[in-house]
């Protein structure tokens, strides 16, 4: 083999493990970010609507001026469950937790009903 090959070779394989690499640190610590819930990546100022029930609920983004939209954020409070942080009398607690026992993480948010305007 010629100089040349074998030093294409020796790139092309350094390139292949920096990508693969590369890869697997954007799974370690970017795959909860790549398929965060509408509920966690919200924040103070955003809409949402519960697509699922009032007892099991699924919160999901919503643009504030479509009829879709049922609540606004006031408030965020990350890594914790305590919905004794909302105002019980100004705002409606939600709280979410995902991840494994070692990473879980959740979030409450102190949500605004919004007024039907039809």
């Amino acid at each position: 083999m010629s100089g040349g090959k074998k030093a294409f070779l020796a790139v092309r394989n350094i390139v292949i493990i920096v990508v693969a690499l590369g890869a697997l640190a954007g799974l370690k610590f970017g795959w909860d970010k790549i398929f965060e819930s509408d509920a966690k990546a919200a924040s103070v100022g955003d809409c949402l609507q519960n697509k699922g029930s009032n007892i099991s609920p699924d919160m999901a983004s919503a643009d504030c001026s479509s009829s879709a939209a049922e609540y606004k954020v006031a408030e965020v409070h990350d890594d914790t469950t305590e919905t004794d942080l909302c105002d019980a009398k100004k705002y409606v607690a939600y709280t979410e937790t995902s991840g494994s026992r070692k990473s879980r993480t959740s979030v409450v948010l102190c949500l605004t009903p919004m007024k039907s305007t039809g």
